[in-house]
């Protein structure tokens, strides 16, 4: 596992719902007759992750993808070694800050807070401030 670590990885973020072959590709065998190497991909059954399952037990289901980060271990989470303390609760030197209303609920840190459409809260604790990301979505940084 180190040494593939050492390699350069892709993040792959997927949603349960895939009408063309079930999601076998991610956790089965793909494609299904194949044995060697490349198709078996995890313990699952090729006759699971039906589309019509999921959607008839989870009909609301949704995914949000956020706060993602990329760059070499240990560059993205403030304070992992010691060299990235974190973002600064300045909201003068706060990259993009947006002013923070003085009433109402408060998000967290990472949390939304604003963007085009948002009704939830648009104001962070502190020391957070909240930071326009794009016109759609705001974040507790």
């Amino acid at each position: 596992m180190g040494d593939a670590l050492k390699q350069p990885m892709v993040l792959a973020m997927s949603i349960w719902d895939d009408h063309a072959v079930n999601m076998l590709w991610l956790d089965s065998t793909y494609p299904v007759d194949k044995t060697g190497p490349g198709g078996p991909r995890g313990p699952c059954p090729t006759t699971g992750g039906s589309p019509a399952e999921v959607e008839a037990q989870f009909p609301n289901s949704n995914v949000v993808f956020s706060n993602i980060r990329f760059g070499p271990i240990n560059s993205t989470v403030p304070g992992l070694d010691g060299s990235n303390p974190g973002p600064n609760p300045d909201p003068t030197t706060t990259s993009n800050p947006v002013p923070t209303p003085t009433a109402g609920p408060e998000a967290g840190q990472y949390e939304q807070c604003g963007g085009n459409g948002w009704t939830g809260p648009t104001r962070c604790r502190s020391p957070w401030t909240c930071n326009v990301i794009n016109e759609w979505y705001h974040q507790c940084l």
